[in-house]
């Protein structure tokens, strides 16, 4: 049977939360962006590289909603399997025949 040692939460990372506010700041950003493109392109207001546009835009809101994921999850959850502590392991000795 495995026990688990639970002891005081790791001090949260200030800049991990200032750089998951700035990427979040990002992707409403790009995701603004991808909002007017699809308006213009819908009002008729468009030229040849509004696909290109919407896609490059689209692109940075999931690229920067995965670092924001990936820094959240390093930083902010907490990791059960370091405070783990293993039964020792029992070996009987035996008389060598």
């Amino acid at each position: 049977m495995t026990e688990l040692i639970r002891s005081d939460a790791p001090r949260r990372s200030s800049m991990a939360a200032l750089a998951i506010g700035g990427l979040i700041v990002g992707i409403l950003w790009f995701s603004i962006l991808t909002v007017v493109v699809a308006l213009q392109d819908l009002a008729g207001i468009s030229d040849t590289q509004t696909d290109s546009y919407m896609a490059l835009f689209m692109g940075m809101v999931f690229l920067l909603l995965a670092a924001a994921i990936d820094i959240y999850r390093r930083e902010f959850m907490p990791d059960e399997m370091i405070h783990k502590i293993r039964r020792p392991k029992i070996v009987l000795t035996r008389a060598f025949r």
